[in-house]
């Protein structure tokens, strides 16, 4: 039998790998944790840039972006703020 093909790392951490993490479970202050674990440097999201080329096609880019704030999705976020605010 052939061996199961290789996954390459992530090159930033996933949202969804990071709450389930028993290290996130058990802090006393999740999103603080959260927050801090999602910073990305400048050489991870050039990485993230080169190994995910294929965009929409790609699976990594979906994962590497999910709930993330991104240009694309920034203008809905900053209306719902605007909204908010005027309440």
């Amino acid at each position: 039998m052939a061996e199961e093909p290789q996954t390459p790392d992530e090159p930033v951490p996933l949202l969804d790998d990071l709450m389930i993490h028993p290290d996130y479970l058990g802090a006393k202050d999740p999103r603080t944790r959260l927050r801090r674990q999602l910073l990305v440097s400048h050489e991870k999201v050039n990485q993230t840039a080169a190994a995910t080329i294929g965009q929409r096609e790609d699976a990594l880019w979906a994962a590497v972006r999910k709930l993330r704030f991104t240009a694309s999705n920034f203008g809905p976020i900053l209306s719902a703020f605007d909204k908010k605010s005027k309440c």
